[in-house]
């Protein structure tokens, strides 16, 4: 699997608690006394629906009633919280399993698989999808798969087998998802990581009517000196950068449409985020700034200044902002592995803004001059005298063509 090279350092910018999400006094009534994960997308009629990872009854990791995933929604007040107002599913009153399974353990004779694991949550027109990872003893993927709501989130069906995908599928890194609807060019846009120990991101697009049939997803790659869709995927992360739970979510700012980039960077060790200009956009060229620290001690946890022990998740809260004082607002999971409580979502704020305006001329040009320069340092090694001659030759006039561009000093 190919890497992109460039990058810019991170900036820490400040994440401030604003509530829990999870647990007593806010979740409980409904049978979630303990959860995580927690990623969202809104509903038709404006209300917010969330869903959740493995969950518990009780206020601790591991007590009775084990469900995955189930779903809760609600609404923000006029303070920015997130406020539940049912459950998902069957039964409003209490946020059961979506759909029957048995969580097994080895030697794995009731089914084979241990949990469900929601990966994001997609709303297109009245329809919801959500991706999600069979685990056969965490955190091993053993496939991945869609189910559809065409009901608000109350009944779920599967997409059948063509929605079904290999753990393996390019080389793993197809896993752990997250994926947003651009509706000014009515495609679906996937960015995806591996789940077990990170990766690097790809990215994929698909047509809402294709999101149940894997051999319609097309890839985004680098081949024979420039990006296009079709190509074999190539990471578009930096090299080094490893992401577990992410999301991808498109939103307004004053300067207009941007897309938010990020989740838990496990090389971090944080949740960090960028904001794209569109998904094809250079994901290395632009500023990653990372508004929770997730640290090990939690006797040095500080959530007004975002230090946050065992953080991970940091899904986008619908109604989010860009270019606003704290108009980011995320979704948190901790988990105390040792004690298994604290295990739970928290809100958070913070503040992004909007990738700086450059022309799209010059973007791209500023693209493929990186791009060939990758290409040129692989043919120099591997190459013959004329595809390296070409490669010069093509970085020379793209190059002039940056010089000549009005604005640019060369």
């Amino acid at each position: 699997m190919r890497w992109r090279r460039t990058e810019q350092a991170t900036d820490d910018v400040g994440g401030m608690k604003v509530c829990d999400l999870t647990g007593p006094q806010c979740s409980d009534r409904f049978g979630v006394g303990a959860a995580d994960l927690g990623a969202m997308t809104d509903l038709p009629g404006g209300e917010i629906i969330s869903v959740f990872g493995d969950t518990y009854r009780d206020a601790r990791a591991g007590s009775p009633d084990w469900r995955s995933p189930v779903i809760l929604i609600g609404h923000r007040d006029d303070a920015g919280q997130l406020v539940w107002d049912r459950a998902g599913g069957p039964d409003p009153e209490y946020a059961r399993q979506l759909w029957p399974y048995v969580h097994d353990s080895p030697p794995w004779r009731s089914g084979g698989f241990s949990t469900v694991i929601p990966s994001d949550i997609l709303r297109v027109g009245d329809d919801l999808f959500l991706h999600v990872m069979v685990i056969r003893g965490f955190p091993h993927v053993h496939w991945t798969e869609i189910w559809r709501s065409s009901d608000g989130g109350v009944t779920w069906g599967h997409m059948g087998r063509d929605a079904v995908f290999g753990a393996d599928l390019y080389g793993g890194f197809a896993q752990s998802w997250t994926w947003d609807f651009d509706p000014d060019d009515g495609w679906v846009y996937v960015m995806s990581s591996a789940f077990q120990s990170g990766s690097g991101m790809i990215l994929r697009r698909v047509r809402p009517a294709g999101i149940g049939d894997r051999h319609l997803y097309e890839t985004w790659g680098f081949r024979d000196g420039r990006w296009d869709w079709g190509n074999p995927p190539t990471v578009i992360t930096p090299q080094g950068e490893l992401w577990r739970e992410t999301t991808f979510r498109r939103l307004r700012g004053t300067a207009g449409v941007g897309w938010v980039l990020g989740g838990y960077c496990i090389s971090d060790r944080g949740l960090s985020y960028r904001v794209l200009a569109d998904p094809t956009d250079d994901v290395g060229a632009r500023v990653k700034t990372m508004p929770i620290s997730e640290i090990s001690d939690w006797g040095k946890e500080d959530h007004p200044a975002g230090r946050v022990a065992q953080a991970y998740g940091g899904y986008i809260v619908p109604g989010s902002s860009l270019d606003t004082p704290g108009g980011i607002h995320l979704a948190v999971s901790q988990w105390n592995t040792r004690t298994h409580w604290p295990y739970r979502v928290m809100q958070f704020a913070t503040t992004l803004s909007s990738p700086p305006t450059t022309s799209s001329d010059t973007a791209r040009t500023v693209r493929q001059i990186d791009d060939w320069l990758v290409t040129l340092e692989r043919l120099r090694a591997s190459g013959t005298a004329d595809e390296v001659a070409r490669a010069e030759r093509s970085l020379r006039e793209l190059r002039e063509a940056m010089r000549a561009a009005p604005g640019q000093a060369g």
